[in-house]
């Protein structure tokens, strides 16, 4: 009788690993090549977001351009700004709100509103001199801002930011702590990456849950999905941190400019395509 206990026991703890490893496998269900009309154009997306019927927001940071690539391989190209309309800026970041789509502009220190067809509609100017780097939208239509200006992570709620840091990085690390990405789960929840190679966690309040090395080369983008966060690096490789797990992303042949998730599926943007995967 006991040894069949141990028997089940063992067979238990197998079945538990085996779907845990299940849980953080990648699997790429479509790769879309970028188009080659934008090549002609010599623009070179290396922003991506997700946005409705699985369409994709493009951004090329150098020549201040947005687009929509449709599911259906149509491109669409944002009205008002741009090369093609000699009206240039630092574009960092973009991103579906409740508001329609936002697009950062870190050299005005705006935030420019667009409708759902990349019509611009009205500028938000940011009430303090961040220059954003990065940004992130929560939940419930929040905008965070990274600013290495000030040093940490800012709110920006009914077109004023927040007086206060959400998270000060002088006081959780130090003076000039910098990030190479961050991250807002569905629960609210901010994850930092920062270029010391920490896993950084704060609740939705902004207190520090908790902060481990990551083990993995040259680590840059970090995601989450569902209950679990993923660090990557260029070259595909990826790290659980909930289960530290190691994990390679397939058929990247070359380097990862950026990454975008939306419920359990991930966008990879290189410079010849998209793939997405999803976790399972």
């Amino acid at each position: 009788m006991r040894l069949r206990l141990s028997l089940l026991n063992i067979i238990f703890v197998l079945l538990i690993f085996s779907v845990g490893n299940a849980q953080n496998k990648l699997h790429v269900i479509e790769s879309v090549q970028i188009p080659e009309q934008l090549k002609a154009l010599r623009l070179k997306p290396d922003r991506i977001n997700w946005s409705l019927r699985n369409s994709f927001l493009l951004l090329d940071s150098y020549n201040s351009e947005l687009l929509l690539l449709k599911n259906s391989g149509e491109v669409k190209f944002s009205s008002g700004f741009g090369r093609r309309q000699n009206m240039y800026g630092e574009f960092i970041w973009t991103g579906i709100s409740p508001i329609g789509i936002q697009v950062i502009d870190r050299l005005e220190n705006k935030v420019m509103i667009l409708d759902l067809n990349l019509n611009f509609m009205h500028n938000i100017l940011i009430n303090q001199n961040l220059y954003p780097e990065m940004a992130q939208i929560d939940p419930w239509g929040k905008l965070f801002m990274y600013s290495n200006t000030y040093n940490g992570i800012f709110i920006l709620q009914n077109n004023n930011i927040s007086n206060e840091p959400f998270i000060d990085f002088s006081k959780e690390f130090y003076s000039n702590y910098c990030i190479k990405d961050f991250v807002i789960n569905s629960d609210g929840e901010v994850a930092l990456l920062g270029c010391d190679g920490k896993f950084n966690q704060f609740s939705q309040n902004g207190l520090k849950k908790r902060s481990i090395p990551i083990d993995l080369r040259n680590p840059g983008f970090l995601i989450s999905i569902r209950d679990d966060w993923f660090v990557f690096n260029a070259d595909g490789e990826c790290l659980s941190i909930s289960s530290y797990e190691k994990i390679s992303v397939p058929k990247i042949s070359s380097p990862i400019l950026d990454i975008a998730t939306i419920n359990r599926f991930i966008a990879i943007l290189t410079k010849e395509q998209i793939l997405v995967l999803n976790v399972r």
